[in-house]
Order: structure tokens, then C-alpha cells, then sequence
């Protein structure tokens, strides 16, 4: 699994040569596609049409041999293919081979241009929105940190793996005898009438439950949490959650959680389920992205047409910039001479315009933001918002 650093997708938006191949494909990790090879056929296929391709633009057999020869090779290593992620991005030139396996489904796609293809490599290029999971049950306690692409465990020093390890099954077993014994003759023990001098009127239960989440609470605190600003949610019954809101010291506890008994559920699938809640999250960045566009679509900030919008990226105007997905608008444009052509169809020497824009608002420090038809901000498949008025 990969994500991209700004310096790779650089690297690669910089290459440029006669034929740069770039082939996305999705990719499963488990199941009947992989027993059945399906996406090595994807693959394989892919690499059969860019060899067609590239023999129809004259080269011959040995040149394509030269280009396509890491794919073919790629094709064979049955290892790779059996741990794969949702996603593939292959990158082929004559003396050039890149893979990226990718976190997120992709649109299946082949490309041979004087450049590489790099749209579907933004959702891996976006920021990472951090967050924590913490997984509890009176038997166990994970804790996770995760962000839109993946989750991994953190091992922190000190934390209790339940209650047990807070308050030692003996222990208990002895205070519940000492009060059983404390109890008058023919009175009945009344359970949590004395809370250690709390007088809170918790049962031992509670009160051996209130004192495992201080101390989950008090260790992530002092290993983790006490300088950080990003959600934690909490995966637990949904009384447990309410008592760990009630007693943290952390000021960032999401409104999202998970509610239920999560202490044996896989990694992956609690995984997924609390990304689907976090969607919002997620979304969070883009949304304010959205809205200063909207909020300025009377001044000479928000744009929404291809011949302002392609300029202005190229000269590191585009502080937002709004990319329906799977969309391609094929030209030329000559930077020097600030000279635009836009063509209905893709002609000998275009690039993908989309494809440029993308790349030089993300080296010039902008955002983009990949977006569904229905949430851009314009029938057009470029809108952006301005660093200043032009």
C-alpha cells in the first residue's frame, strides 16, 4: 500500500518522453479474482492494447520491447499478485518502470501520451486526516491510529489490556468477601452502599470499571493525547462510552463512535466501518474549500471555465482547484506565450489539460479536490478558487 509524497508525484509529473504508458487498474486482496488470477488478466490486457498502440504510432519490436518488457515481467511474479491492495498504478517508458499499489479503488484506464497520467493518484495525494480508535471492552483495550487510507495499532506503554489488569481478579474476590462478611446478621449486603469513601453508590462492578477507565484514560493521556488536537473515537457498549466521556481529560472525543462489543473484531473490518462514519471528517477540509468558492462567486476569485482556470494554474494562481472525476480535456497549452488550444477530441501531440492543471496547482502549493459531477460547483469539469483576483 502506497501513498504518494508531493516529491514522487513531482518525479512523475516531470517525466515527459515519446510514449509514457500509465495503466490503472483496480485489484482485490482476497477471493475468487484472486484464485482466478482476474486481475493479472486486467493487467495483461492493458499491456496487449499499449503494445498495439504504441505499434501503430511506427515504433518497432524492439523499441516496444524495450518499454513494455518491467510490465510483462510484473505479469509473472505471482507473489505480488497475491497481496494486493484496492488499486494498481503502473508507469512505463523506455528506461522508466514505476508501481504504485493503492490504498482506494481506481477506474480502470490506459494511456499512452508524451506524459504520465496522474489523476487518479490524487485521493493518495490528499492530506491525511488524522485520527485515533480507541476499541475498549472490560476485557480488552486497542488503540489505533488511522487516517482515510489506512489503521495501525500503537503500542503504548502502560496501558491496561482490561480489568483485570487494573484491578487483579484476587483482589476482588476478597474485597467481595470482606463485604459479604461486613454485613450484619440477617441483613442483606447491600452491593456499592460504600464506595471506598466516594459514596458514590457504583457497584463493585462500576467501580472497578470506573477505575480501568481512569487508567486507560490517564496513560493515553500522559503517552499520547496531551498534545494532540485530532478525533478519538471510541468503539465500545454504549455505556462504556458515555463513562470514558464522563471521566477523560481529552477535549476532542468524536461524536462519532462505533457501539457494541468490537474486542473481536478483525482489524480490516472495524477498520472500514469506522472510515464509512468518518466520511464527514474526511470531507471536512473540502468542504470549507467549497465554500470560500461560493462565497466569492461574485468577485474575480472563483472560476469555472478551462481556458481562465488552465492558464491560471500554470502560473501558480490556484490556491483551490474543483476536478470532476474521471474527466479529460484534451489541447496543448504553451506557457511561454500563454497560448491555449482546447480540442473536442484528443489529437496527435495533446496532453490531458485536467492532467497538467492537477499537477502544477499541487507543486505550486495549491489543494485539489476530486470531486463527483453532482458536488462540483459547475457543469464544467474545472472550477477554482483564486489566490488573488486576476
Amino acid at each position: 500500500m502506497e501513498i504518494i509524497t508531493k516529491e514522487e508525484f513531482t518525479a512523475l509529473g516531470n517525466y515527459h518522453a515519446d510514449n509514457c504508458i500509465s495503466i490503472y487498474i483496480p485489484t482485490h486482496s482476497s477471493g475468487i479474482a484472486v484464485n482466478e488470477r482476474y486481475d493479472q488478466i486486467v493487467f495483461k490486457n492493458n499491456l496487449q492494447k499499449a503494445k498495439v498502440e504504441l505499434t501503430g504510432k511506427g515504433l518497432d519490436s524492439r523499441q516496444v520491447e524495450s518499454i513494455l518488457t518491467p510490465g510483462f515481467e510484473l505479469l509473472k511474479n505471482e507473489e505480488f499478485w497475491n497481496f494486493q491492495s484496492e488499486g494498481l498504478a503502473v508507469f512505463l517508458a523506455d528506461g522508466y518502470f514505476k508501481v504504485y499499489q493503492l490504498p482506494l479503488p481506481v477506474k480502470e484506464e490506459l494511456l499512452v501520451n508524451s506524459s504520465f497520467l496522474l489523476n487518479q493518484l490524487l485521493p493518495v495525494m490528499e492530506r491525511r486526516h488524522r485520527f485515533y480508535i480507541l476499541v475498549l471492552s472490560k476485557q480488552d483495550c486497542k488503540f489505533y491510529e488511522a487516517d482515510q487510507f489506512e489503521m495501525k495499532k500503537l503500542e503504548v506503554e502502560g496501558l491496561p489490556y482490561g480489568m483485570d489488569d487494573v484491578v487483579p481478579f484476587e483482589l476482588k474476590e476478597k474485597r467481595q468477601t470482606h463485604r459479604r462478611a461486613g454485613a450484619a446478621a440477617g441483613e442483606r449486603a447491600v452491593v456499592g452502599a460504600n464506595f471506598h469513601g466516594h459514596g458514590s453508590g457504583l457497584s463493585d462492578e462500576d467501580e472497578y470499571l470506573v477505575q480501568y477507565l481512569k487508567e486507560v484514560d490517564q496513560t493515553l493521556w500522559t503517552e499520547v493525547l496531551h498534545n494532540q488536537h485530532v478525533p478519538l473515537v471510541i468503539a465500545a457498549v454504549d455505556y462504556e462510552i458515555g463513562l470514558y466521556k464522563q471521566i477523560t481529560n481529552y477535549k476532542h472525543i468524536s461524536e462519532v463512535a462505533l457501539q457494541g462489543n468490537y474486542q473481536h473484531e478483525e482489524r480490516h473490518s472495524l477498520y472500514l466501518k469506522i472510515r464509512d462514519k468518518m466520511a464527514t471528517y474526511f470531507r471536512e477540509y473540502c468542504n470549507k474549500a467549497l465554500k470560500n468558492f461560493y462565497d466569492n462567486t461574485t468577485t474575480r476569485l472563483s472560476f469555472t471555465t478551462p481556458e481562465d482556470i488552465i492558464p491560471a494554474a500554470f502560473y501558480a494562481q490556484v490556491s483551490d482547484l474543483f476536478v470532476e472525476k474521471g474527466q479529460h480535456i484534451w489541447g496543448t497549452f504553451d506557457e511561454k506565450d500563454n497560448k491555449l488550444v482546447i480540442h473536442q477530441q484528443k489529437q496527435e501531440n495533446d496532453e490531458c489539460l485536467i492532467n497538467k492543471a492537477i499537477f502544477k496547482t499541487i507543486i505550486n502549493g495549491g489543494e485539489v479536490h476530486l470531486l463527483d459531477r453532482e458536488k462540483m460547483p459547475t457543469q464544467s469539469p474545472l472550477a477554482a478558487f483564486l489566490r488573488f483576483a486576476i
